[in-house]
């Protein structure tokens, strides 16, 4: 080797600005999945990462006319970002699946897009809402696939901040829906419950970690995606919509109101009401009933321990009362739980049972499920003998006897008062025999005395009596229905 001749290490091309900008082009290029759309895209997010840079940074800036620009071009930026990647599904991933070509995360994007456009013409903001989250989740995954790492953190600041802020437009406009909905509309609560699980699943595993989130991520599948694994009943599903609300309080503060929650945590307790008198075994209806007893819990931890105004008067007064005794009894678990869990269940069962009374609800089985509950609580007494209708009032023997009721016919069975005729039918005929009896015994004696009539006059005196005498039929009295007997005289 040339002594002269030194060996510098020269700069690669591809590590230069443009050697990595042209590097970069030829990978889309020449990638199987390259399309003029991806371009477009490309260069619609260079456009709006750039925009919500300057937006995040718009407190610095002391000119109100400033601030107001800077504004208004990111929200222009990121319209034509969110528009540009609908017109590549429209034109890009519905002409693959039309051709049959499409792979199936293309088909699940077009289904998804699909149930987006039913919105469309009925409600613009759901529509642009459901809209942006799709639009969002299809580039986030393009940038974890195609770009590096410190593009991605990049982008995960953006997608970050907009995709919370479409969750929570879909569930502020979720509630107002929810409040004008008609009695019976079971949709908008599906609605709200699938959008809380949706962002569970999309957004909370992304987030910073923090102790909270991850226990809601631990909570959720161990409530509520395990709940899918098991056979299907009506009384887990609603345990799936109870762990659900209760998450809202942390992910949702402020974007689902307290009067929607109060409305989603009524509409459990009604619905588990139904399926307790549904169900036939023990087993089942014991579940929907713990349903019942948790959701009553929940909803007034959750909701009425919030509250600060109320509709009437009474509803808060009862309310203090209630939480009084509650308050103790939580200070009782600590001491002895079994006897905790017992006076609970009592409280929430009275609780309940006025809800019942105050909307005028009548669902007797489950009044009559409340009273065994009652009763092995020892919280009511189980009478030995039941009661009888009297005048449309219920009434006990011991009852009767105290109001002095003339009429004890009102208080026996059929059988009893046909038993008891016939009895007073025997008596009295024997209490007649007796009288006419005596009449002729006093009539013979009349005739020894005064000697006046003759023995012939005496035999018909007496055969004139004995058919003057009347003489019961028992079976016309009882085909008359007991009011009426027809006489007759003897032969």
């Amino acid at each position: 080797m040339d002594p002269n001749v030194s060996l510098t290490l020269s700069k690669r091309a591809d590590e230069t600005l443009w050697g990595k900008a042209i590097s970069g082009i030829g990978r889309i290029v020449y990638s199987s999945s390259f399309n003029i759309y991806m371009l477009l895209i490309a260069a619609k997010r260079s456009s709006v990462l750039r925009a919500f840079n300057n937006f995040n940074h718009v407190n610095d800036y002391k000119d109100e006319s400033k601030r107001e620009q800077i504004c208004e071009k990111y929200k222009k930026s990121y319209s034509n970002y969110v528009n540009t990647i609908e017109k590549y599904i429209v034109e890009n991933i519905y002409t693959k699946v039309q051709k049959g070509a499409a792979t199936f995360e293309e088909e699940s994007i077009i289904s998804k897009y699909f149930e987006v456009c039913k919105y469309k013409n009925t409600d613009q903001v759901l529509y642009r809402t459901k809209l942006e989250k799709l639009a969002l989740s299809i580039d986030w995954n393009t940038v974890q696939t195609a770009k590096s790492e410190s593009f991605i953190e990049r982008y995960k600041e953006f997608y970050l901040y907009t995709i919370e802020e479409a969750y929570k437009a879909e569930m502020r406009h979720d509630s107002i829906l929810l409040a004008n909905a008609k009695e019976g509309d079971r949709d908008q609560y599906e609605a709200i419950y699938s959008l809380i699980d949706s962002y569970i699943k999309e957004v909370l595993p992304i987030l910073p970690e923090n102790a909270n989130l991850n226990k809601i991520i631990k909570d959720h599948r161990k409530y509520v995606a395990a709940i899918d694994s098991y056979d299907k009943k009506d009384f887990l599903e609603l345990r799936k919509r109870l762990a659900l609300l209760s998450f809202t309080k942390d992910l949702f503060e402020f974007s689902f109101p307290l009067v929607a929650k109060e409305q989603c945590y009524k509409e459990i307790i009604e619905v588990a009401r139904i399926i307790l008198t549904n169900y036939y075994t023990d087993a089942e209806k014991f579940a929907a009933y713990e349903v019942i007893l948790d959701a009553i819990e929940e909803y007034v931890e959750n909701v009425l321990d919030y509250k600060t105004t109320w509709d009437k008067e009474a509803d808060k007064k009862s309310y203090e009362k209630f939480s009084e005794k509650l308050s103790i009894l939580k200070k009782l678990a600590r001491i002895d739980y079994d006897g905790y869990k017992n006076q609970r269940e009592v409280l929430f069962i009275k609780y309940d049972l006025e809800q019942m009374n105050a909307a005028k609800i009548k669902l007797p089985e489950v009044r009559d499920y409340y009273r065994e509950r009652l009763i092995i609580r020892r919280a009511l007494r189980e009478l030995k003998k039941k009661a009888r209708v009297i005048g449309g009032t219920w009434r006990s023997k011991r009852r009767l006897a105290a109001d002095d009721i003339k009429n004890l016919e009102l208080s026996q069975s059929p059988i009893e008062r046909i038993v008891n005729d016939i009895k007073n039918i025997i008596e009295a005929q024997i209490e007649l025999k007796n009288i006419y009896a005596k009449s002729e015994v006093a009539s013979i004696e009349t005739v020894t005395q005064n000697d006046e009539v003759s023995q012939t006059d005496f035999v018909e005196e007496t055969n004139e009596s004995t058919d003057a005498k009347p003489i019961f039929n028992v079976m016309s009295y009882l085909l008359n229905g007991g009011k009426k007997y027809k006489k007759r005289k003897a032969l």
